[in-house]
């Protein structure tokens, strides 16, 4: 599968051309280093784009939060930032799913908030980043057996990782919450 990576690459017009990167998500520091010349990609990334002249207020709706490990913006004059892109989705062996009997309901909102809301980290260096992705992985795992065991509900397993997350020491003030669902979750 790799560690997918978004590359939103800015152009004078103000929109961006979106590529993919297999294994981006594991070279960030890479990825930054990278002069971008010219707007040519580098060799971790694909040389066309899934997507062009995207809008930038529709850059983030773009990202599956489940399918990409990291997002890069590169601006016109070349600076980059980089993003750590975290999920705090909680999976578990349990089958889940909307159903008459849940739909509308706070577990139903809370199943919604699961599959669509991700969290953008910025991304320091790459033994920050393991550290971050350790933590997530390893309470992921802790929180899916407590929800597994029927100790607590999907939902709040996902809000107290998510509020750990945004405790955890490596998550600096300037994180940005994806909005689940809605406008931002729309293709363009």
């Amino acid at each position: 599968m790799g560690a997918r990576a978004m590359v939103a690459v800015a152009r004078p017009d103000g929109r961006y051309d979106c590529y993919h990167s297999q294994w981006g998500g594991e070279h960030l520091d890479r990825l930054v280093a990278w002069a971008w010349a010219d707007g040519v990609p580098p060799d971790l990334v694909d040389p066309e784009p899934v997507r062009t002249a995207v809008p930038a207020d529709r850059v983030l709706a773009r990202i599956d939060p489940r399918g990409y490990e990291a997002l890069v913006a590169v601006a016109v004059d070349g600076a980059v930032e980089a993003y750590l892109v975290c999920w705090p989705g909680i999976e578990t062996g349990q089958q889940t799913g909307t159903d008459a009997a849940t739909a509308g309901s706070r577990t139903d909102a809370a199943a919604s908030f699961v599959r669509d809301a991700a969290v953008l980290v910025p991304w320091t260096d790459a033994a920050t980043a393991a550290r971050l992705r350790r933590f997530s992985r390893i309470a992921k795992g802790v929180l899916g057996d407590a929800v597994d065991a029927r100790l607590l509900p999907a939902w709040m397993a996902t809000a107290y990782l998510a509020v750990r997350l945004a405790r955890h020491p490596d998550v600096c003030d300037a994180f940005l919450w994806l909005p689940p669902g809605g406008e931002m979750a729309a293709e363009s």
